[in-house]
């Protein structure tokens, strides 16, 4: 009787005393495949999502495009998003809303420049005229700071085309001379440039805007209103890998290679906060190139 009045004890005290992840704040995560998650590889990897009693799986979503229709699926929790990507779900009415930002898009280290085919005579915007550029997603971010980047050095964006393609091909296509310049991001950029395909041209995105909100984290308005402790938890583990990833690069690299195969370099325009100007800059952006048709209340879309 003594032995299983002893082993009782034990098995309280182990209860009493047991990780904060053993009662499973379950998260579910989608990310996009490419190295802007290395922080949140990085929570992972050293347990910080555990340690904020997090109970977290991590789902690659190959197509940016496809985070909303997961998100409103329920498959996951959290996934990230443009801030075009929120407005237009909100114009169809899909719930869905801002918890945090992730990073910026600063001047000088725009994630995605305009690069032309290596040989193009550039000397300004007024040399894309007459072109074809290979963009990663018509009404996306990079097709609206294009377009606005275009009306600000007074160019016909009619005079442009916009052929839209995935950044797989981007540089077989520039090389063949099916398009004459393209949008691509890392690491696909790294390797145009490298390889002697192509040369960076413009920052178009800089030129439109020093500093604008990149990556936000969007989630179910219900969910987010429902969960405030996994939000919050979920946002300081990722700090924690944010502030690893940036400071220690071979074990970011590390990471990076297990997670996507591949590993490019790190960026530190990494950033939760979210506010209701980075919004309304957008909005402004999207009323004047035609991407958005109604008005929409920036505070009906972040649950912070």
């Amino acid at each position: 009787m003594r032995k299983i009045l002893c082993l009782i004890a034990t098995c309280m005290c182990l209860g009493a005393t047991a990780p904060a992840w053993a009662d499973g704040m379950k998260l579910a995560i989608g990310y996009i495949p490419n190295g802007d998650f290395v922080p949140l590889f990085m929570a992972q990897e050293r347990g910080y999502f555990a340690k904020e009693g997090l109970d977290t799986t991590l789902t690659p979503i190959p197509i940016p495009s496809n985070v909303p229709s997961v998100l409103t699926s329920k498959s996951i929790d959290l996934g990230p998003a443009t801030a075009v990507n929120l407005f237009q779900t909100a114009e169809n009415g899909l719930g869905l809303v801002a918890i945090s930002g992730y990073n910026r898009n600063l001047a000088g280290k725009e994630p995605a420049p305009l690069i032309l085919k290596t040989g193009t005579a550039y000397n300004g915007p007024a040399d894309i005229v007459g072109k074809k550029i290979g963009t990663p997603g018509l009404l996306s971010t990079f097709d609206l700071f294009l377009k606005s980047w275009l009306r600000k050095n007074g160019i016909d964006r009619s005079k442009v085309t916009q052929i839209e393609m995935t950044f797989p091909p981007m540089s077989d296509m520039l090389k063949s001379g099916q398009v004459d310049g393209v949008i691509a991001v890392d690491p696909f950029r790294t390797q145009i440039v490298k390889n002697g395909v192509g040369f960076i041209a413009a920052d178009f995105m800089g030129d439109v805007s020093k500093d604008d909100v990149g990556l936000v984290w969007l989630a179910n308005k219900d969910w987010a209103v429902s969960h405030p402790k996994e939000r919050a938890a979920f946002i300081a583990a990722l700090k924690l890998g944010i502030a690893d990833a940036v400071k220690d690069a071979a074990a970011a690299e590390e990471v990076e290679k297990k997670y996507l195969k591949f590993a490019a370099p790190i960026t530190d325009d990494f950033n939760l906060t979210l506010t209701a100007a980075d919004l309304q800059f957008y909005q402004g952006l999207m009323e004047k190139e035609g991407f958005l048709h109604k008005k929409i209340d920036v505070a009906d879309l972040m649950v912070q």
